[in-house]
């Protein structure tokens, strides 16, 4: 029986990659995702929040109407992932605790693409307006 290795943020980042020249695999990500935040809403907290910026960030990209750096898709694609991996550092599973690991990824890949999201979410008022 192979044994499973819990997904690291690194791993995250080789697997994101490949998402970003298969915007359809992508799309299908974001669904998981989208879906999966859903019925994890009291579990992330502030974290949904950026989650959804996540999301949306990357289906703007993804259409084509959005353009970002590409070291910050590379990053939010590689959080999302994280994300929908059941089996990671702290595995999803484990009450309480299974999630604390992918809001500290969250929150980090936000922190480190600050200026991204504040380019996106302008982009987002212009657009709407």
């Amino acid at each position: 029986m192979k044994k499973k290795v819990p997904l690291t943020f690194e791993h995250a980042m080789v697997r994101a990659a490949s998402y970003l020249g298969h915007k359809e695999r992508l799309r299908g990500l974001l669904e998981v995702t989208s879906n999966k935040s859903q019925r994890c809403y009291e579990s992330l907290l502030v974290s949904w929040e950026t989650l959804q910026i996540f999301i949306r960030m990357l289906r703007a990209w993804a259409s084509g109407s959005y353009s970002a750096p590409a070291d910050s898709i590379l990053m939010i694609v590689a959080a999302v992932i994280y994300f929908v991996s059941p089996f990671d550092i702290i595995p999803d599973g484990i009450p309480v605790f299974g999630l604390m690991d992918d809001v500290a990824v969250i929150a980090c890949v936000a922190k480190a693409n600050l200026t991204a999201i504040s380019n996106f979410r302008d982009w987002e008022t212009r657009v709407s307006a």
